[in-house]
C-alpha cells in the first residue's frame, strides 16, 4: 500500500506500559505529534475500543489493531507498537475476555475502506509466528522496522 506510510519513526516501544489504554494513548499521541492525525484521534482510538475491540487471541503472540474514522486522520500511516511486557487486550471475538497482546499496529487511514487491505496484511505478520517472536525480541525501533517493513509494504 504505497499510500499508507510506514518508517522507522512510525515504530514505538512500549517498555513500562501496564495497560491497553496506555498503549493505546501513547501511539495515538505519537501519531498527532508527527501530525498524522488530527488532536481528535486519541480520544476516537479510545471510544471505537470501547465499543469494537481489537485484540487477536491467536494462541501465540497475540496482537491488536486499533483503528478510528478517517475523520481524525490527516494522512495515511500505520504506527507499531512492541510491548516487552504484553497488556491485556479485550479480544475482538469475544469482547468479554482478553488476551495478553504483545504487537499493536495502529491504522491511521484516509479513506474509509482502505483499512481492509491493511488489515490483511497485519493478520498475516501475525500468523507469520516466528516473525513475531522476532519483532517482539527486537532491541530497538530500527530493528523491528526492518523486520515488518516489507510485510506492510
Amino acid at each position: 500500500m504505497a499510500d499508507v506510510e510506514f518508517n522507522p519513526e512510525l515504530v514505538v516501544m512500549l517498555d513500562g506500559v501496564k495497560t491497553y489504554q496506555e498503549a493505546e494513548r501513547v501511539m495515538a499521541d505519537h501519531l498527532v505529534k508527527l501530525g498524522y492525525a488530527k488532536d481528535t484521534y486519541p480520544e476516537a482510538i479510545r471510544l471505537r475500543e470501547v465499543d469494537y475491540p481489537t485484540g487477536l487471541d491467536v494462541e501465540g503472540i497475540n496482537a491488536a489493531m486499533p483503528h478510528c474514522d478517517v475523520a481524525n486522520v490527516n494522512s495515511a500511516a500505520v504506527c507499531v507498537g512492541v510491548l516487552k511486557q504484553p497488556v491485556d487486550w479485550r479480544r475482538m471475538d469475544d469482547p468479554d475476555s482478553t488476551c495478553p497482546v504483545s504487537l499493536v499496529t495502529m491504522l491511521a487511514l484516509t479513506e474509509a475502506h482502505a483499512h481492509l487491505d491493511m488489515l490483511q496484511k497485519v493478520v498475516a505478520l501475525i500468523q507469520d509466528q516466528d516473525l513475531m517472536a522476532q519483532i517482539v525480541a527486537a532491541p530497538n525501533a530500527k530493528a523491528v522496522y526492518d523486520l515488518v517493513g516489507a510485510k506492510l509494504a
